[in-house]
């Protein structure tokens, strides 16, 4: 992959003649703060006073579990990040050999697409991130992709947005064009070891298909054709008329010479000036695009992606106790999974696609079910299926304060 990006050019495709089926528009990620779900699911009929005091007191407490255990995961995540961290200040750190450096570096990009999985993240193949490279970037810069300074390059995505851009062309013509952004990208790129070897992470947000290549770590810029034709003809005719001029002076007066030799010199450094202007406008454009899409770096970058895992893990968890608690039966995944996506689609008119094989692993693992057994399955003999039903809101509470007690016990004997 790495030789076929090496210097990827601009091109004049778009996004239109790039088939993006592989970008999936229905997404696992629940768009809503804990708070917002947990309000609108104490709006329901079922709960009364003592009963929303006490699903405030589980949400909390939810969030407290998840909170503990995701601490040691940063704290893991970021140490392992420590010997390939480009703004490492610390001092004293140790040295590793090559051999430690490798498995430190696998197992710190295990934990990262451990957390990018439950971040609900996916992964941009490299036949699929090639052919986003390849697209020409909006607003017509021409951006050159260099990766000879890197080993590794990989971009994830979250989320999926639609909208119509409007742009002028020629001074007159208004020109519309639908875009394909996407809402999150994370992006994870490690230089060779000649290099340093260090690993550079980035965060961005709301990046169109077509500026994917403006995220990549090192890039080359110039300018559309168009003002490439409208400067160079500019100077050019200037240069001709000029340089006529000037072999005509030379044969009447040393005098008219030197006037039209100032007029040359005055050509060409208006055409210096113009070409050095349109360079600074479009570099501006692009430090513009990045200033404004940049979320955050390195080990700030991690910490968002943790903080980011931890609260999907809270509203996944919430959702699927809430939707078996409403039921107050037991029920198939599938039930599980359409009951939660119809409630998020009547209640907040938004479709996604509910992750209910985690959810109901998670209520599993913090004993929020109280059973989870397997029947056959009346519509195919022969086939089992589980059937799952939560445990009562103060069983539950129970549950999850009684789990404190385990941690941090010490035995002395």
């Amino acid at each position: 992959m790495q030789d076929a990006m090496r210097w990827i050019p601009f091109t004049a495709r778009t996004a239109s003649d790039l088939n993006l089926d592989f970008l999936e528009n229905r997404e696992h990620f629940i768009p809503f703060r804990v708070d917002v779900l947990l309000e609108r699911m104490l709006q329901e009929e079922q709960f009364d006073e003592e009963r929303r005091r006490h699903f405030r007191s589980l949400k909390r407490l939810l969030a407290d579990r998840f909170h503990y255990e995701f601490r040691e995961v940063l704290e893991d995540v970021k140490n392992d990040f420590i010997p390939f961290d480009p703004d490492r200040e610390t001092l004293c750190e140790p040295t590793h050999t090559e051999d430690e450096l490798h498995e430190i570096r696998l197992r710190l990009y295990t934990g990262i697409r451990q957390l990018l999985r439950i971040g609900n993240y996916l992964e941009l193949t490299s036949e699929q991130l090639l052919e986003c490279l390849k697209l020409q970037p909006i607003g017509g810069l021409s951006v050159h992709v260099d990766t000879d300074d890197f080993d590794e390059f990989h971009v994830y995505y979250r989320g999926i947005r639609h909208r119509t851009e409007t742009s002028r062309f020629l001074f007159f013509w208004d020109h519309s064009r639908p875009v394909t952004s996407l809402n999150r990208v994370f992006v994870v790129a490690r230089f060779k070891r000649e290099c340093g070897g260090q690993i550079m992470i980035k965060m961005f947000k709301d990046v169109a298909v077509e500026n994917i290549k403006i995220i990549a770590p090192k890039v080359k810029l110039g300018m559309p054709f168009f003002d490439r034709i409208k400067i160079g003809g500019t100077v050019l005719g200037s240069l001709a008329t000029t340089v006529y001029k000037l072999v005509v002076a030379v044969t009447l007066s040393p005098i008219l010479f030197a006037i039209v030799l100032g007029g040359l010199l005055l050509a060409a450094f208006k055409g210096i000036m113009s070409f050095l202007n349109s360079r600074t406008k479009y570099l501006h454009v692009f430090s513009s695009s990045l200033y404004y899409r940049n979320l955050s770096n390195n080990k700030a970058a991690l910490t968002t992606l943790v903080d980011a895992a931890e609260e999907q893990e809270v509203k996944e968890t919430l959702l699927g106790y809430f939707t078996l608690l409403m039921a107050g039966r037991e029920m198939t995944l599938e039930e599980i999974d359409e009951t939660a996506e119809k409630w998020i689609e009547e209640r907040f008119g938004h479709r996604l696609d509910f992750e209910v094989d985690d959810a109901v692993r998670k209520l599993w693992e913090k004993e929020l079910l109280v059973t989870a057994r397997e029947e056959s399955d009346p519509d195919e003999p022969g086939k089992g299926r589980m059937l799952f039903r939560s445990r009562g809101i103060k069983d539950a509470l129970q549950r999850l304060d009684k789990a404190w007690d385990g941690y941090n016990t010490f035995n002395f004997d």
